[in-house]
């Protein structure tokens, strides 16, 4: 599955712990605006591990899953 151009850019600062939005959206050739508008939906919720995405209301994450998805 590929990623967007705004999730590569996401998963960049997250390796990059310098890098701002700016130069991330930069790097990869999405909108800066798209970056900032990810972190704000993001911040303060809880993200799964595996794709990054933000567990919604009534949904769970299965730790067993993560730990098999990860190993691979």
């Amino acid at each position: 599955m590929t990623k967007s151009k705004t999730q590569q850019a996401l998963d960049l600062m997250q390796q990059n712990p310098g890098m701002t939005a700016y130069e991330a959206a930069a790097a990869v050739g999405v909108g800066n605006a798209a970056v900032y508008q990810a972190l704000r939906r993001t911040k303060g919720k809880t993200i799964c591990p595996c794709c990054k995405q933000v567990v919604r209301e009534g949904f769970e994450i299965d730790r067993s899953a993560v730990k098999d998805a990860e190993q691979q």
